[in-house]
């Protein structure tokens, strides 16, 4: 069952009130830095040899659920070589704590709210919602495609289920994989949507998200791959633009689960293998450890660590298959492999959820644990072997990416920064802030180690939601598990980090929720 959600209640208040004042310096990371990227972009050099770029995006993995991340149960060798060899991040986050705005995000490099990538009502992309979300938007398939690479994605998509709404309609050249998460389709109780139109006709929310958990919890303990009929999806681009035509197919309904990770990974491997006219831009969307777990025979029961143990020794073991057609097809040293998270472990089904280590909170919060996962960069012979303690964000993939390919970055306002500094010379990240959305609101605003919460959302079924009565105030250094406000210690920090947060709020033009179209056209 997919991340369920519902109408949600007022919260009382509305965000601390901005003050009107021209772009602070902590804004400069966003907009300033930016114009100057755009305007200082390497042109394309068609007849070079371009470096080919790999997104591995994990689905829920907790900032703690990796070896080298400190979990002393999970084994992840491959991921644990691609850290040594490459940069690990200890600080890097998504845009929200939940997928499809991050996933959005990543794709764009721009907030939320600039994009309508988010929803109010509904927090991701509903199954069966007709509309389109990216038309207005440049994505890195099509930056990248504009520069003369090949683009592919496999796996997970989530931004769209209708076909009008495929990846190949916004970049990328082919796709094969599931359009939603894998728990979407449920049909093996009371489904999503018949759940959804109860909270809208005024039903109590307690008693639908307890309804909900209790079945959730349920299936997924002792999952099978009938009880959502979810479906296995290829399409390809035929033609270029107004000429464009596209070649969808449904190859399976519902997909068998127990093997699907196994067929991705061969499709992907296939993909990387093969020799290119092009350089080519990869986006993979891995099903784990997104629930339910499902392992392949030759790792089902193998992992002290349960189901989850052995979907991520799964997961490890197609990272590590990933990472070896490349090498053995002599492409390692000119290819950018990138793997992260796209929010943190949800934390509502307990022994089955991942792990944050010492973070606070999980997916659908603010708090360190939802938003701050893991990220390794590995290039041999370009990425400077190392741990990186600054500060850095999928929304600033897209302007690295373009800067180490060579390309130039497309003409709109972005909120990523050009990480390629770190990742080749190892200088300190130019990232210094960095804001934290969920549902439209800016809930949090980072300047440095210090993170002012301004709302919180908790991961835990039955938890606080809404304004804080005061900000609270955290030294992320000190004490990155958010345990000990410094609010009414730090007075001035607390007004400095609030003016940064208005600053920045007042520079987004906000565009409408896109998420919840779907809930206009069903009234």
């Amino acid at each position: 069952m997919k991340d369920i959600t519902f109408p949600s209640r007022p919260v009382s208040g509305e965000l601390l009130p901005f003050r009107k004042r021209c772009c602070a310096v902590a804004v400069l990371g966003f907009c300033a830095l930016n114009a100057v990227m755009q305007a200082q972009a390497s042109p394309t050099a068609p007849n070079s040899a371009r470096q080919n770029i790999v997104l591995l995006i994990a689905d829920d993995m907790g900032w703690g659920d990796l070896s080298s991340y400190g979990h002393p149960v999970f084994e992840t060798p491959n991921i644990d070589r691609m850290a040594q060899e490459g940069q690990r991040w200890t600080d890097f986050y998504v845009s929200s704590p939940i997928c499809s705005p991050s996933r959005g995000a990543m794709l764009t490099g721009r907030v939320e709210t600039r994009t309508g990538l988010y929803g109010v009502t509904n927090s991701v992309v509903v199954e069966n919602d007709p509309n389109r979300f990216l038309d207005k938007e440049a994505t890195i398939a099509q930056v990248l495609k504009g520069n003369g690479y090949s683009t592919a994605l496999f796996g997970k998509w989530h931004l769209g289920d209708s076909a009008g709404a495929y990846p190949t309609r916004v970049g990328f050249d082919e796709w094969w994989g599931t359009p939603m998460s894998n728990d979407a389709y449920f049909v093996g109780g009371v489904t999503n949507e018949q759940l959804r139109k109860r909270a809208m006709s005024g039903e109590p929310l307690k008693k639908i998200f307890g309804e909900y958990l209790a079945q959730a919890t349920a299936n997924f303990s002792q999952p099978r791959s009938e009880l959502w009929n979810t479906p296995l999806i290829t399409s390809k681009r035929v033609g270029a633009g107004t000429e464009a035509r596209y070649k969808d197919q449904e190859l399976e309904r519902p997909i068998d689960q127990k093997t699907y990770n196994r067929r991705l990974t061969d499709q992907v491997v296939d993909y990387v293998g093969k020799k290119h006219a092009q350089p080519f831009f990869v986006w993979v969307g891995y099903e784990k450890p997104h629930l339910p777990h499902f392992a392949g025979p030759e790792f089902e029961g193998k992992s002290k660590g349960g189901r989850l143990g052995d979907a991520i020794a799964e997961l490890d073991h197609s990272v590590g298959r990933v990472l070896e057609a490349l090498r053995s097809g002599g492409n390692d040293k000119d290819t950018l492999v990138v793997f992260v998270s796209d929010n943190g472990p949800w934390l509502w089904f307990e022994a089955l959820s991942g792990s944050t280590g010492i973070l606070r909170e999980g997916k659908k919060s603010t708090y360190e644990g939802g938003v701050r996962v893991p990220a390794l960069f590995w290039q041999p012979g370009t990425i400077k072997p190392s741990v990186v303690h600054g500060i850095g964000s999928t929304y600033d993939l897209l302007p690295t990416f373009v800067a180490m390919a060579g390309a130039k970055l497309p003409v709109t306002e972005l909120d990523g920064v050009d990480l390629s500094v770190t990742l080749k010379d190892g200088k300190d990240s130019p990232r210094h802030t960095m804001p934290y959305y969920l549902g439209g609101k800016l809930m949090a605003w980072r300047d440095g180690d210090w993170k002012l919460n301004i709302y919180e959302a908790s991961a835990h079924f039955g938890g606080r939601n809404g304004k804080l009565p005061q900000p609270t105030l955290y030294h992320l250094g000190r004490d990155p598990g958010e345990k000990y406000d410094q609010a009414a210690n730090e007075p001035a920090i607390v007004e400095r980090l609030l003016r940064s947060a208005s600053d920045f709020e007042q520079s987004v033009a906000k565009a409408e929720p896109g998420f919840d179209r779907i809930l206009k056209a069903s009234k």
